[in-house]
């Protein structure tokens, strides 16, 4: 009996061993066939876009300012050239079915601005590092004295295929250890995670180029305060999202609301003529970081501040998507916009690209705040409230937890278990407290073990942020984080226990995390105390319904 036991057992872990071994096999030849160079051109030296039906590749002519067809084989670099000179990201428009004869057309055909529905900007994979003295430290300066360096914040290396393997031949890895690396020192290259779309290695991602914008069937645009005092406009049953230049941004709505808007357009053929294997979502976080690392790379430029906008009783309104800044170097706001003097296309339209030129991505530094699907994961009811839309709950509302069929679509950031259970240990002793009470509104006064308490949790959320590369948020931002506390029975911002405004990231723009009311990661604006025009990288109020922030799709395939 022992013997046969003995055999019995032998055979087990045997058996056991060969299907380690088979698994092994499996995933090492799954990578070979779903990991490989294909999508490289050579001759670009970096990824060429991927297209698929509806999508159109233009080129723009400068003495016509017209928008013309550009071949899909990019001969003679006519579509697209990442290169530190030329600075030419490609883009692709779309089109509706009335139109549909433009999506045939030959090359050099116009498409005329009114037909267009999109425009979408193609961001390469690319293995990224922060130069020398750059890494954890203050920027405080404008774009114009950053764009004059010679030497780039960021140093890119363009990725062949969906590969690890860059142009230059190197393997390289998905992260490095922050530990290791000290304030200002260069860090190691690593292929940027926006890349990684769920299970998937991406080629790149299709970046919207301007704000999303909408309108109704009388053409009032949606999500515009108009005069400032009214109502923001509502959608109606023929608003869809347009991503166009010189047209008011759609604001007012929910960050729920903005992603079952962005994910409803790879089902709308009839707007765009694509095919269903476009997989359109709200623009991540990371993603973001994308777009703002390239253009702070040899291959960008820091695009200046679209600061176009009227303001009445402190509502912002008709603000412009694709608006120059209103003169080189100035970054304040403005009302007297013009297509001919601030449009895109213009000598200071282009200031606020992220290539310098008609080529780049516009409304990233000013034009509306934007949302970007991200979130702190603290189970604050917030999640649920405003991250679901009325036709679709992307957050469980009774634990306020995502919905694990859309982990993908959302970059979720980690707290403190006790942040997260609503309960915290003081002095021994555990102690339930919603997060409204441990995050106190103005006018309610918590003893200073709170507050220490508060700047623990705030401390461990920060350290848990440096884990996520590619954002900026750990990487470029001055070494130091933020609470919100009590300053004098006021609300404030803690630094250390110090009374500051504001910790620094990105051209001085403002990055604020731990607050219970501040749930959502998101964009801001332009600048703070009119110092810089930065990538801003901070977290939005939730507690407004129809926050009066913009958004921006990506599309993934």
């Amino acid at each position: 009996i022992l013997a046969r036991a003995k055999e019995g057992k032998d055979k087990y872990a045997e058996a056991e061993q060969n299907e380690i071994d088979i698994l092994d096999n499996l995933d090492n030849y799954m990578s070979t066939v779903l990991v490989s160079e294909e999508g490289y051109n050579e001759e670009a030296k970096v990824n060429e876009p991927k297209l698929t039906a509806g999508m159109i590749p233009v080129y723009y002519e400068e003495a016509t300012k017209k928008w013309k067809v550009a071949p899909k084989d990019n001969a003679e670099n006519k579509w697209y050239s990442y290169t530190s000179d030329k600075k030419q990201w490609a883009n692709i428009v779309t089109v509706s079915d009335e139109n549909a004869e433009l999506r045939i057309a030959e090359v050099d055909t116009e498409i005329p601005m009114e037909k267009i529905t999109t425009f979408f900007v193609w961001i390469p994979r690319y293995a990224y590092s922060i130069n020398e003295g750059y890494y954890k430290t203050s920027d405080t300066e404008t774009p114009t004295q950053t764009n004059a360096k010679a030497d780039k914040r960021i140093d890119i290396t363009f990725i062949k295929g969906n590969t690890n393997v860059g142009i230059d031949g190197e393997v390289y890895p998905r992260d490095y250890d922050e530990k290791q690396v000290a304030k200002g020192q260069a860090t190691p290259k690593i292929v940027h995670p926006a890349f990684t779309f769920g299970d998937e290695e991406l080629t790149g991602i299709w970046v919207a180029k301007f704000e999303a914008s909408g309108t109704t069937k009388d053409n009032k645009a949606v999500g515009n305060r108009e005069g400032g005092t009214a109502e923001p406009t509502a959608p109606d049953e023929s608003t869809y999202v347009k991503i166009i230049p010189n047209v008011i941004s759609w604001r007012h709505i929910t960050i729920g609301e903005s992603q079952y808007q962005s994910m409803s357009m790879k089902d709308n053929k009839v707007a765009y003529g694509w095919s269903s294997v476009v997989d359109s979502h709200l623009i991540k976080n990371v993603e973001w970081g994308a777009v703002a690392y390239l253009c702070y790379s040899q291959y960008g430029i820091v695009p200046q501040m679209n600061g176009n906008g009227n303001g009445s009783s402190g509502a912002y309104y008709d603000l412009h998507t694709g608006a120059g800044p209103k003169a080189d170097g100035t970054e304040t706001s403005y009302k007297e916009w013009t297509e001919n003097q601030n449009g895109y296309n213009t000598t200071l339209g282009q200031l606020a690209s992220t290539t310098g030129n008609v080529y780049g991505i516009y409304d990233m530094s000013g034009g509306a705040w934007e949302r970007v699907a991200a979130f702190y994961d603290n189970g604050n009811e917030y999640l649920s409230t405003y991250g679901n839309s009325e036709r679709i709950k992307y957050f469980d509302s009774e634990k306020n937890i995502l919905n694990p069929a859309y982990t993908k679509y959302w970059d979720i950031y980690e707290v403190s278990a006790e942040e997260k259970s609503n309960s915290i240990t003081i002095d021994g002793v555990e102690e339930k407290l919603t997060q409204e009470e441990l995050w106190p509104k103005e006018g309610e006064v918590k003893n200073g073990e709170y507050e220490q308490k508060r700047y623990e949790l705030t401390k461990e959320t920060w350290n848990n942020l440096e884990k996520k590369k590619g954002t900026g948020t750990t990487e470029l931002a001055e070494d130091t984080w933020t609470y919100r506390g009590l300053i004098d029975g006021k609300i404030g911002w803690i630094i250390e226990q110090k009374s500051e405004s504001y910790g620094l990231a990105w051209n001085s723009d403002n990055l604020a995390i731990g607050s219970y009311g501040h749930v959502f990661v998101a964009r801001g604006a332009g600048h703070v105390n009119g110092k810089g025009a930065g990538i801003v990288y901070t977290c939005s109020t939730p507690g407004f319904e129809q926050a009066p922030d913009g958004f921006r799709p990506t599309l993934a395939f």
